[in-house]
């Protein structure tokens, strides 16, 4: 891999690194990673662009570095990847205010980029999941003791974001903002600044993700930290229905499948979250009882929202 990006980038590092699918490297004291692109092939350039209006702003995002041909993907072994400069400190945990700072950038972005449609998103995911839950579950019994709970919560989610989207309408501040793919329960900040990660999307995507990662991460400080956001955040109705249907879109769990699917981690670690099961259903009762301070929402049926 030394000679290939010595080739393709006219970079000489003393040594590389390699961590699962990516590689990184320092030259000049610069950090580099040489990662496996796994996004849609077409999207690349739109990736790119946006990537350069976001540097062009002074915006705080990882900076996606051409080879010699001026080519943005390089093919090693007819396998895509992309080399990125990392711009900041890696290894801190992702925090609501870096959050709501990328959230709060208005500036035009490609339409390929947007993943506003969730009704689809999701229940193509569930499709998927079930597909590949019928072919796999002897071979994973944790995952078979926990996923038919998990799939009914994401049904509700469902359920949940149909009655929003058929009975209210958004409001201008229900635009699409600078979001992220995935937020995982070990995410840092590297993840939040990477331009393979951003997408266009309603703010409520983000700030849900953190909400249910904070249960997991023991952020017992979350509900001040939302108190504060919500102070120079504006949510309408339709909006903060859209945060609650999220908040009720078992992501975590998901990731976690696929990553022991495809055998990055072992399926163990699903333990950190079916062990805590109870605990985050009051978790999410709790969030509902601060969302239906401020707002009417609709009613959660199986969530136990009086606090015991």
């Amino acid at each position: 891999m030394k000679n290939t990006i010595n080739y393709y980038y006219n970079l000489n590092p003393n040594k590389i690194n390699q961590i699962f699918h990516y590689y990184y490297f320092y030259v000049n004291n610069e950090l580099y990673y040489f990662m496996l692109y796994t996004k849609n092939p077409k999207e690349i350039r739109s990736i790119y662009e946006f990537n350069q209006v976001l540097l062009q702003k002074n915006i705080l995002v990882h900076e996606i570095v051409n080879n010699r041909t001026n080519t943005i993907l390089t093919y090693v072994n007819q396998i895509p990847y992309l080399l990125m400069k990392i711009s900041i400190n890696i290894n801190k945990p992702i925090t609501l205010p870096e959050i709501c700072y990328l959230s709060s950038i208005l500036i035009p972005y490609p339409r390929e980029l947007m993943r506003s449609n969730w009704m689809n998103l999701w229940t193509n995911k569930i499709d998927y999941l079930e597909y590949h839950h019928e072919q796999n579950y002897q071979k994973y019994p944790l995952l078979s003791a926990s996923f038919n709970y998990f799939i009914g919560m994401s049904e509700n989610a469902i359920s949940y974001l149909n009655r929003t989207i058929s009975n209210l309408k958004p409001e201008k501040s229900d635009i699409g903002v600078v979001s992220h793919d995935i937020i995982t329960l070990d995410d840092t900040v590297y993840a939040l600044y990477d331009p393979q990660n951003i997408i266009i999307d309603h703010k409520a995507r983000d700030l849900a993700e953190y909400i249910k990662i904070s249960f997991f991460r023991d952020n017992y400080s979350i509900f001040d930290e939302l108190d504060e956001y919500f102070k120079h955040n504006y949510f309408s109705f339709y909006g903060i229905q859209l945060l609650m249907a999220r908040v009720l879109w078992p992501s975590f769990y998901f990731e976690l499948y696929d990553d022991i699917l495809e055998s990055k981690i072992n399926e163990s670690s699903i333990l950190k979250i079916t062990s805590r099961i109870a605990e985050y259903e009051k978790y999410l009762g709790d969030v509902f009882r601060y969302f239906h301070k401020y707002y009417n929402i609709e009613d959660v049926g199986w969530l136990k929202k009086d606090g015991h």
